[in-house]
């Protein structure tokens, strides 16, 4: 009979354990899952780099297109056409008023110089003679528009409208060659410059209506034209050059 006692204890003390490792299982993966279920997921906001739209370059402020210039009707015109085109003496009449109205819009406005009309030409002529190349590019705007091919009637070619006896005298071979011809005109308004002391609106005047005029009337002739071809180009001057500055500050 005690034998028998024995075996029921092991057994009893077995199941006990076995109850006992059941019961801490049980409790463990209870509390594992209570504890996956009520603490959130900690999510980590990892900051992304900052997509930066690339920006297209930007062109230079447009200015307003310059105003086509309107032919001259008022009275005493053709007179004052007459009385300039009958100026004679050492140098030939640049231009009469027709190759000012020639001119239209300027096709550069205000355009990065790689698409302004004969930039490269204009910056080493104007260095070669020490003259603003923004002054070079007014006249070649007034005179012609920037077409190379341009005449007035009055027989005045090529973008700086030059005479043929003053291209002649300048050794200008090809009158309607962009190069020679503003190498040509630039030569000559160096030399009107020098004669009127670095005056640049005498000099214009003596480029337009010739220099005999000039002398004579000691000063800028009474005519319309010659007049308002001054204005014009001082006008184109200035803003030639205030796109120029824009550009320097859009650079810097």
């Amino acid at each position: 009979m005690k034998p028998k006692r024995k075996y029921t204890n092991i057994h009893s003390i077995v199941k006990d354990a076995a109850v006992f490792c059941a019961t801490v299982l049980a409790c463990t993966f209870m509390l594992t899952v209570a504890c996956t279920i009520d603490k959130p997921a900690v999510r980590v906001a990892v900051p992304l780099p900052e997509l930066v739209t690339p920006r297209q370059p930007q062109l230079l402020t447009l200015l307003a297109a310059p105003e086509p210039v309107q032919q001259r009707v008022e009275a005493g015109a053709v007179d004052e056409e007459a009385e300039i085109a009958a100026a004679s003496g050492d140098e030939a009449v640049q231009t009469a008023p027709e190759s000012i109205a020639m001119a239209s819009s300027a096709p550069d406005g205000a355009l990065p110089k790689e698409s302004i009309p004969y930039h490269g030409i204009i910056i080493q002529v104007a260095g070669r003679y020490e003259v603003d190349p923004h002054l070079v590019r007014a006249i070649i705007f007034a005179e012609s528009g920037f077409n190379p091919k341009a005449k007035s009637k009055k027989g005045a070619r090529g973008l700086m409208q030059l005479m043929p006896s003053t291209a002649k005298a300048l050794g200008v071979q090809n009158i309607y060659d962009p190069h020679e011809n503003i190498d040509g005109g630039v030569r000559y308004f160096r030399s009107l410059l020098d004669r009127f002391d670095g005056d640049v609106q005498l000099a214009l005047a003596a480029y337009n209506a010739g220099s005999r005029h000039v002398r004579n009337y000691e000063g800028i002739p009474p005519f319309k034209a010659t007049r308002h071809y001054i204005k014009k180009v001082l006008k184109f001057h200035e803003k030639y050059k205030m796109q120029a500055a824009v550009g320097f500050r859009r650079l810097a």
